[in-house]
């Protein structure tokens, strides 16, 4: 978020629900000085309120939870429920390497890279 927002990003928002990262999300966002359109959504990502409370579509939605949450399917789930995502936008998915995830049948996985032990895996909508 804070590298799109760097290279001119409309507007970005976060959703972080881990209180030891919230400092280090807003001392980051300070440093870019001047650079006012972001939000911080302080709320768990996976309840389905918090999704439908943001006013907005997306172009890109990153997710980037821990390795070790096994709750992705839930997230993707409210980003077709609440239609979040752009026609002919894209979900870029950060996982560990080995993590077998649960892709809906409302998304289209279009292409999958491994890097070390991370995997990117780019999705879009079918709605």
């Amino acid at each position: 978020g804070i590298e799109c927002l760097s290279r001119g990003a409309k507007k970005v928002i976060f959703i972080e629900n881990y209180k030891e990262v919230l400092p280090i999300l807003r001392t980051n966002l300070i440093s870019l000085n001047s650079i006012n359109n972001y939000e911080i959504v302080e709320k768990n990502a996976y309840e389905i309120n918090t999704l439908s409370k943001i006013n907005e579509k997306f172009d890109i939605i990153f997710l980037d939870p821990p390795y070790k949450d096994k709750n992705v399917e839930i997230f993707l789930n409210n980003i077709f429920k609440e239609k979040i995502l752009n026609p002919n936008g894209i979900i870029i998915l950060h996982r560990h390497k080995d993590t077998r995830d649960f892709i809906s049948s409302n998304f289209k996985i279009i292409e999958e890279k491994k890097y070390g032990i991370s995997k990117i895996i780019f999705i879009t909508n079918l709605y």
